[in-house]
């Protein structure tokens, strides 16, 4: 019984340290990256500014490869590269999620990999990062939101989100989620060309994200429900700019038009859309993905 009790002591004395030495690492990684970050915000744009920005994003990826550990999804690079582009506050893309991003043997397909502890961390920091729009702080909340997947996975277009697509998640998986998506600098397309699939489990958080292995659409009643609501939104517009704005009624209904039409075909396509015939292909290729992820 003493030998049992002893070897059960000796079991969660190396887990605790274990534990220890992954906040260590994760505080240690936080630490220097908000420090490069202070010296290089406003920073000079010349070349020994370049080689001291490359050198610290290696310096940064190198001290995230012991935090995630090793990585094996098949059909993924076995090593991946660090998911920031910006160290200057000032530049596109600063802010994204810190995780490593693993590239898919078809250089389309990509997954990020973080641990639950920094995805965490990140959330908080970015829960007001837009002021005006806060960000929740639980993941499922988060993965709803179009504005999360821009600032943590992307860095040159804003992603509009279309669709939830089911999937179900591993028994080793807290939470599995998977959306329709595309990527816009201005007018959300018509069709969207990509899936974005989140699994979180006890110490890891991946984030794929992939084209559409079939065509998701165009769905017709969709489309022309934002012929309709365009043109009433250019005649209210039309009309905002006669009444030279002075009429707040007539400028508030061309400002809320004009709000609405950026959602009204993703809103109808996410209605739509699973009772369309290209859908379940969709499901699966979802699935597939999630299937292929590892426990740890």
């Amino acid at each position: 019984m003493k030998c049992l009790l002893f070897v059960s002591a000796l079991a969660l004395s190396l887990i605790g340290t274990q534990t220890g030495a992954a906040a260590s690492l994760e505080d240690g990684y936080l630490a220097a990256r908000d420090a490069y970050i202070k010296r290089f915000e406003n920073s000079a744009q010349d070349d020994a500014a370049l080689k001291a920005y490359e050198a610290a994003i290696a310096d940064l990826q190198a001290k995230l490869r012991p935090i995630i550990g090793p990585v094996r999804i098949a059909g993924f690079a076995a090593e991946g590269k660090i998911n920031l582009n910006a160290l200057d506050p000032g530049d596109q893309g600063f802010g994204m999620l810190d995780g490593l991003v693993y590239a898919g043997d078809d250089q389309k397909t990509q997954v990020l990999v973080t641990t639950t502890s920094l995805f965490d961390k990140w959330l908080a920091a970015h829960a007001n990062f837009w002021p005006e729009s806060p960000l929740p702080q639980d993941i499922g909340g988060a993965l709803k939101r179009d504005d999360f997947y821009t600032q943590a996975i992307n860095d040159d277009a804003a992603v509009v989100t279309y669709a939830e697509v089911p999937v179900t998640k591993p028994a080793w998986a807290t939470l599995a989620f998977a959306v329709l998506d595309g990527r816009t600098q201005d007018a959300p397309p018509r069709v969207p060309h990509e899936m974005i699939i989140t699994v979180r489990g006890n110490d890891r958080v991946y984030i794929i994200t992939a084209k559409t292995a079939v065509a998701a659409g165009p769905i017709a009643a969709c489309y022309a429900q934002h012929t309709r609501l365009t043109a009433e939104a250019q005649a209210a517009g039309a009309a905002d700019q006669r009444a030279d704005t002075k009429d707040a009624a007539v400028h508030d209904k061309a400002v809320q038009l004009a709000q609405k039409l950026d959602r009204v075909y993703p809103e109808c396509f996410a209605k739509e859309a699973p009772r369309a015939a290209f859908f379940a292909a969709l499901v699966k290729q979802a699935q597939q993905f999630v299937d292929a992820l590892p426990a740890k």
